[in-house]
């Protein structure tokens, strides 16, 4: 028999959710942990010795938690109750229906399906609870325990109980199901609490141990999922303002064991690559074949198609609900990547193993799989207007960054990989084809270009360029210091960048109110200014720095619609990571020196674009690159941090996710 809406079952739980009416109504008083009531009042012709037996309430709790346990009725009764009846009238009812269950999961003997049940029934119930709007932290802790005054008590025994153990000690301990129910239950108040205080008390036992365990454990591995959301949810709560407080993330920097960081990587690209999947199940945009592109040709000559026309662009708004819930993942991936040296060597393992490449049902490595989720991801960040898209978008870039900012990774990353990263074709311009193998690095910088070629609005994203620009400049920074030269499509690159401050120049005044615009202009100067001075320490060709030259040169009028708005973005020594005499002043300058050199060499005649191209390149090649001053080349600041502000779609998505 199960608790459902089916059946003869239905009235018996019809009966349970009016006797908590009708008793909270006549008579609410709680004792104990059990609601007593006149045995006289009689609900629905039935009273509650009738439904409980001799036993009286105690009995109905223990018949009712007998039984298996249907979420979504519960959840519907449950929805439909009033905010303010749940803070009035059925306030006692709900305590006694926490310390009830509570008291089962912490006494009931290990296969007893009622402390099963009592986990399941309070997961249904907190879900409602928490999702009522505009609950304050004073209301949560009435609702579970009673009172502010009964919630140390309340919550601490949730936690952890000297005599008796209750969720730390389940986590522990128990049969491997019923300890998921419970890691879920953790996820669901956590999700539901948001940054309310009670959340806090989940801070106070340490539950790191429990939930370490359940990644190392052979039995519960498979729910390093929701433990590693767990720990990522803990370790965001008051982040901003309290972060020497939390030990979470301390205890995130502190996981040395390799095959627990294995399994997370495992569970995090299975997520990722089901986020990935999801993208493309809306509009394949596989790469092309040779077959494929005859098979098309042939296609097109038939007479039913000659006429037909196929989009160039899926529509927008068939994007609209992505993605997926499961990319809640990268949120540990961030943390882990911000905060734990070790998880830098185990992220890399495996990138440039050949035998694996080779085996096609093997998955790729999570490298892989998080830059090409993070290509979908800022293709269509702001295509939809959608904050959700916004902020995993954010979360997917400062992944990128903290990945160019380890020394362990970034290495990694510029030795050639055999395996391709398949990127978002989605849209148009799409990226060349590129030769395999090649180093991530190398799609590391395709994002960005996806980036910087789509999304640019009115209402610009200006933190996400920022963190966009900052990983370009750790990582052309990284390569000229290396003199690593990586055979890249640069020209895409130079083209987008060039494109952003283009932009930016003609829509100054628009954006002069926008925060972060002055910021994001200077630092863009700086990019360039260290490309067109370092060009021939990680360029890999002649030909590749007559092309930034030459792209540098078109873009002179760009450049100077900035030299007189970008005083006023002059900010003071430390505001913005530069030099206090303004770098972006000094990247100004000598860019347009060398625009204004290389166009006197052009001179005014009506060259062609070849003509043009050839006369910089015969210039380079007999006087090298012309230079003005030295460049400002000093080890860029690390930016990569957290992202507070995509908490709430952590939380909705974390929820979701949870049964």
């Amino acid at each position: 028999m199960s608790v459902s809406g089916q059946g003869s079952v239905a009235p018996y739980i019809s009966r349970f959710v009016t006797l908590f009416n009708k008793l909270s109504e006549e008579c609410p008083v709680v004792h104990n942990g059990a609601v007593k009531a006149d045995e006289t009042v009689v609900v629905q012709g039935q009273t509650p010795a009738h439904i409980g037996g001799r036993g009286g309430a105690e009995a109905f709790w223990s018949e009712l938690l007998s039984l298996d346990v249907d979420r979504t009725y519960l959840s519907e009764k449950l929805n439909s109750l009033p905010k303010g009846d749940c803070l009035g009238r059925l306030k006692p009812l709900f305590e006694t229906l926490f310390s009830t269950c509570l008291e089962y999961v912490r006494t009931a003997s290990n296969g007893d399906a009622k402390r099963s049940h009592a986990v399941q029934l309070m997961t249904v119930a907190t879900r409602c609870l928490l999702s009522k709007s505009d609950l304050a932290g004073w209301e949560v802790m009435e609702l579970f325990a009673g009172g502010v005054n009964q919630s140390d008590k309340f919550f601490n025994v949730i936690i952890y109980s000297a005599d008796t153990v209750s969720i730390t000690g389940t986590l522990f301990s128990g049969a491997s199901e019923l300890r998921h129910e419970v890691l879920q239950l953790a996820v669901v108040f956590m999700c539901g609490i948001n940054q309310l205080s009670p959340g806090a008390y989940l801070l106070r036992g340490d539950l790191f141990p429990a939930i370490l365990s359940m990644i190392r454990g052979p039995e519960t591995g498979r729910f390093t999922f929701e433990a590693m959301l767990l720990l990522a949810l803990l370790s965001n709560f008051h982040k901003s303002d309290a972060s020497k407080l939390n030990p979470f993330l301390r205890h995130i920097g502190e996981i040395a064991d390799a095959e627990a960081l294995r399994k997370v990587c495992w569970a995090a690209e299975f997520a990722a690559a089901t986020a990935v999947k999801a993208y493309q199940d809306i509009s394949e945009d596989s790469p092309p074949t040779m077959s494929s592109m005859i098979g098309s040709f042939v296609t097109s000559l038939r007479p039913d198609r000659a006429f037909s026309s196929t989009p160039v662009n899926t529509p927008r708004e068939l994007f609209k609900h992505q993605p997926i819930e499961a990319c809640v993942i990268l949120l540990p991936i961030l943390e882990l990547s911000l905060r734990n040296r070790t998880f830098h060597s185990i992220f890399v393992e495996g990138i440039n193993d050949s035998n694996a490449a080779g085996n096609k049902s093997a998955r790729p490595p999570l490298p892989h799989t998080i830059i090409s989720l993070s290509s979908y991801l800022l293709t269509h960040a702001t295509s939809t207007s959608s904050s959700r898209a916004i902020g995993y978008a954010n979360v997917a870039s400062h992944i990128l960054l903290a990945s160019v900012e380890s020394d362990v990774i970034i290495r990694a990353f510029c030795e050639p990989s055999p395996r391709p990263v398949r990127l978002c074709r989605q849209r148009l311009p799409i990226l060349p084809s590129s030769p395999i193998p090649r180093p991530l690095i190398c799609a590391v910088l395709d994002c960005c270009i996806l980036w910087l070629r789509h999304n640019l609005h009115k209402r610009l994203e200006t933190s996400l360029y920022l963190t966009c620009m900052r990983t370009c400049h750790r990582t052309i920074w990284f390569l000229q210091k290396e003199h690593i030269r990586p055979d890249y499509h640069w020209l895409q690159l130079w083209k987008a960048i060039i494109g952003l401050l283009d932009f930016l120049g003609s829509k100054l005044g628009e954006l002069s109110s926008t925060v972060g615009i002055g910021q994001l202009v200077q630092e863009s100067l700086v990019l360039l200014d260290i490309v067109s001075t370092k060009a021939d320490a990680f360029l890999p060709s002649p030909q590749a720095i007559h092309e930034f030259m030459y792209e540098l040169v078109r873009s002179a009028l760009a450049l100077q619609r900035l030299t007189a708005p970008l005083r006023s973005f002059i900010t003071p020594q430390g505001a913005s990571g530069l030099s206090q005499e303004s770098s972006s002043e000094q990247a100004l300058s000598h860019l347009l020196s060398l625009t204004n050199f290389y166009e006197e060499k052009v001179g005014l005649g009506n060259h062609s674009a070849n003509d043009a191209m050839r006369i910089i390149a015969k210039e380079i090649e007999r006087d090298g690159i012309h230079t003005v001053g030295d460049p400002y080349v000093d080890d860029p600041p690390r930016w990569s941090d957290g992202v507070t502000i995509f908490l709430r779609h952590a939380y909705s998505d974390g929820m979701a996710l949870m049964p």
